[in-house]
C-alpha cells in the first residue's frame, strides 16, 4: 500500500523540493537557474550571548551573580553535523508533507548549537529549506557540504586543472551559498591526490574562505581532517604539520573521530606553539554512532574529554537517536504515536546527558511567541481548532525550551519533567505537557531588553476541572545595580510585593482589552479568557519606576496542584513590548521595582 507521504512525493513537481548538485557543470550554471525556493529562506534571528548553566541548568537561580553572559568568542563552539540516512528525505519538500506518516527525525535542542551542517555524500550538498528555516529561526548558522570521495577523484582534478578554473568553482560555491542564504561550507576531500596539486588545493581553500568573507557576512569555511598536505588520504585525528596548511587557510578544522587523549594533548601543544589565538577553531569530532570513540548514550563521556581541553566540538550524526530505534519499531509493530514516544524518550535522555557541558543561547527579539510545536503532528491546529491532518514541516517548528525535555520514564528521581504532547495543540501539532516541576523551573534563557513596558501572555489547558494551575516566571535583571527580581504571572488572586525581590503580577481582565487594541497591540493570542478549551491570561508589566532599561534573562514555569496525577498543557507563551505613553490607561498594570 502506498503511504500518503509517498503519494505526496510522487505528486510533487520538480522545483518544489530541495536537491543537491551532482556535477561541476550544474554547479557552474547554478546562477542561471537558481532554486525556486530561495525567497522563502528566513534570515538568521539574533539571539542572546551565551550562558554556562552547569549542573543547575533546569532551575532559575535568582541570585543576580549567575546571570553574567559569556563572550561567544571566548568559549568552545558546537557544530552539529546532520548525516541522516543520506539526507534529502521527507525534509526536502519546501512545503512539507501531509499524510498518515508524520514521525521522522526532528532536532529541537538548538540553544546549545552554533553551527548546523547539512551533510550528504553528494558532490555539493545544499541544506534543505526546512532545515535552513528551522536553524535560522534559532539564530544558528548553516553550512552545506562540498565533498569529493575516492571514486570521484577525477572531479577534483578537473577543479584543480588551473588557477582560473579553480577560482570559478570556488566563486560558484559562494554564489550557491549566497543565493540559498546559508553561511558557508564544510570541505570534505576524502581521496588521495598527487603532491604537486596540493598547493593549488590549499589555494582553493584560501580563495574560497577569503572571497566568502567578502561576499557573505559571518561566513564559515570548515576543513575536514582527511587528506594531508602531501596528498595522502590519512586521517590525523589531531592538528599537526600534515594538515596545518588547510587550517591556516580557512576558519576551522573538523578533526576525525578516532582520536585519543594523546591526540588532544599533541593538538593543544601544536596550537599553543603555532596558532595560539585559534584554539576554538579546532572542532574535535564525535561520531554519535560510536565509530572511533565511546558514543551513543555515552556521548557525554566523550564530550567531557573534549571540554577538558576546551576545544570546540563537532557532533556527527545526532540522528542516531532515531535511526537506532527503527528496527525495534518495525519488530514491535509500533504505531506512529508509539514510534514518536520512543524516539522522544531516547532523544531527550541523550541531550540531557550532554547539557551540563554546553553553553546556551536564547531569543532576544520582541515580539516573542512560541507554541512549542516540534514541526510535525498527527493534526495541525490553529487556536485549538483542527486545520489539517497529519503533517511534517520543520519550517513550522516553534521556539523550543533552552534546556532538554525530560520525562519521568527516564528513571530519574529529579522531579523536573515535561515533555511534548501530540494529543492536542493550541497552534501546530504539539504543545508542552507539564507534570511535576521545581518551584523555579527554567524554560528559556533569553535577553529581552525592556526599554519599554512588557505585555506577557500565555495559554494553557488543565487535565481536569480541579485546582491544577500553571504560572509563568520571569527573571528581570538590572545590570547597573547587579540586582534581579522574580516576577510571577499566574492565578487571579495576585498582588504585588510578596517579599523582597519577588512580585506577583496583576491579571488583566476584559476591561483592559479595548485599551490594548487602541494602543495597537500586535498580540499572537486573542484577547479572550478562553478559546476552544484553552485558557488565556495577559499581564501588563510597567517599568516606570526604573530609570535604566532592565532585561528579562530567564523564563520559567511553576505548577500548582493538589493531586499528583494532574498535569497541565502549556499551549503558548507570548511577550510583546508595551506602551509607556499609554500605560496610565491600563487599570491593572503591574509596576516592577527592585530592592526592598
Amino acid at each position: 500500500m502506498t503511504s500518503a507521504i509517498e503519494t505526496s512525493i510522487e505528486n510533487c513537481d520538480e522545483g518544489h523540493e530541495c536537491q543537491p548538485i551532482h556535477t561541476i557543470k550544474d554547479l557552474l550554471e547554478f546562477e542561471r537557474n537558481p532554486v525556486s525556493w530561495r525567497h522563502l529562506v528566513q534570515p538568521i534571528t539574533p539571539r542572546s550571548r551565551s550562558r554556562y548553566l552547569g549542573d543547575r541548568y533546569k532551575e532559575i537561580d535568582f541570585d543576580a551573580g549567575v546571570t553574567d553572559f559569556v563572550d561567544d568568542r571566548s568559549r568552545p563552539q558546537v557544530l552539529l553535523c546532520h548525516d541522516f540516512k543520506g539526507n534529502y528525505l521527507v525534509d526536502r519538500f519546501i512545503n512539507g508533507t501531509t499524510g498518515q506518516e508524520w514521525v521522522d527525525y526532528r532536532f529541537y535542542n538548538w540553544a546549545a548549537v552554533d553551527i548546523f551542517c547539512y551533510f550528504s555524500h553528494n558532490f555539493v550538498t545544499i541544506p534543505t529549506l526546512q532545515w535552513l528555516n528551522c536553524a535560522h529561526k534559532n539564530g544558528v548558522k548553516v553550512i552545506g557540504t562540498f565533498i569529493v570521495e575516492g571514486g570521484n577523484v577525477e572531479k577534483l582534478k578537473d577543479i584543480l586543472q588551473s588557477d582560473e578554473f579553480m577560482k570559478q568553482v570556488a566563486d560558484a560555491l559562494i554564489t550557491v551559498a549566497k543565493i540559498c542564504q546559508f553561511q558557508g561550507w564544510l570541505l570534505n576531500i576524502e581521496c588521495a591526490l598527487e603532491e604537486e596539486q596540493m598547493t593549488r588545493l590549499k589555494d582553493f581553500v584560501s580563495y574560497l574562505t577569503r572571497k566568502s568573507h567578502d561576499r557573505i557576512p559571518d561566513s564559515l569555511i570548515i576543513w575536514y581532517d582527511s587528506i594531508t598536505e602531501k596528498g595522502i588520504l590519512s586521517w590525523q585525528n589531531e592538528l599537526n604539520n600534515l594538515n596545518q596548511g588547510f587550517f591556516a587557510a580557512c576558519d576551522g578544522i573538523f578533526l576525525n573521530y578516532t582520536w585519543t587523549r594523546k591526540h588532544l594533548e599533541r593538538t593543544e601543544n601544536f596550537i599553543t606553539n603555532y596558532f595560539p589565538r585559534r584554539k576554538l577553531d579546532v572542532f574535535v569530532g564525535i561520531d554519535v554512532f560510536g565509530r572511533g570513540q565511546t558514543a551513543k548514550l555515552d556521548t557525554h563521556s566523550t564530550l567531557a574529554a573534549v571540554m577538558e581541553f576546551k576545544f570546540s566540538t563537532a557532533i556527527f550524526a545526532p540522528g542516531w537517536t532515531y535511526e537506532s530505534l527503527e528496527e525495534s519499531m518495525r519488530r514491535d509493530k509500533l504505531d506512529q504515536m508509539q514510534c514518536n514516544d520512543r524516539f522522544l524518550k531516547l532523544n531527550d535522555r541523550f541531550w540531557n546527558l550532554l547539557w551540563k557541558y554546553l553553553y546556551v543561547r536564547g531569543p532576544t527579539e520582541l515580539p516573542f511567541y512560541t507554541s512549542f510545536c516540534l514541526g510535525s503532528g498527527k493534526m495541525r491546529n490553529r487556536l485549538g481548532k483542527k486545520q489539517d491532518d497529519s503533517w511534517f514541516n520543520l519550517s513550522r517548528q516553534g521556539f523550543q525550551p533552552s534546556i532538554p525535555y525530560a520525562s519521568p520514564r527516564d528513571g530519574q528521581i529529579d522531579p523536573i519533567y515535561w515533555t511534548q504532547s501530540f494529543e492536542t495543540a493550541l497552534d501546530g501539532g504539539s504543545c508542552l505537557r507539564v507534570e511535576d516541576i521545581y518551584r523555579n523551573s527554567r524554560l528559556f534563557v533569553c535577553d529581552f531588553a525592556c526599554r519599554e513596558d512588557l505585555v506577557v501572555g500565555y495559554a494553557f489547558q488543565r487535565s481536569s476541572d480541579v485546582s491544577a494551575d500553571v504560572r509563568l516566571i520571569l527573571k528581570a535583571y538590572d545590570k547597573r545595580y547587579s540586582d534581579s527580581v522574580k516576577i510571577v504571572c499566574g492565578g487571579e488572586d495576585c498582588h504585588l510585593s510578596e517579599r523582597r525581590n519577588e512580585m506577583k503580577a496583576l491579571l488583566l481582565d476584559s476591561k483592559d482589552w479595548p485599551t490594548l487594541l487602541e494602543l495597537k497591540a500586535q498580540l499572537k493570542l486573542p484577547l479572550v479568557d478562553a478559546i476552544n478549551g484553552w485558557e488565556i491570561r495577559y499581564y501588563y508589566l510597567s517599568f516606570e519606576s526604573i530609570a535604566q532599561p532592565v532585561s528579562i534573562v530567564d523564563i520559567g514555569i511553576e505548577l500548582v496542584k493538589d493531586d499528583p496525577k494532574e498535569h497541565v498543557l502549556l499551549g503558548a507563551i507570548s511577550l510583546q513590548a508595551g506602551f509607556p505613553a499609554g500605560r496610565d490607561r491600563i487599570r491593572k498594570r503591574s509596576i516592577v521595582t527592585f530592592g526592598a
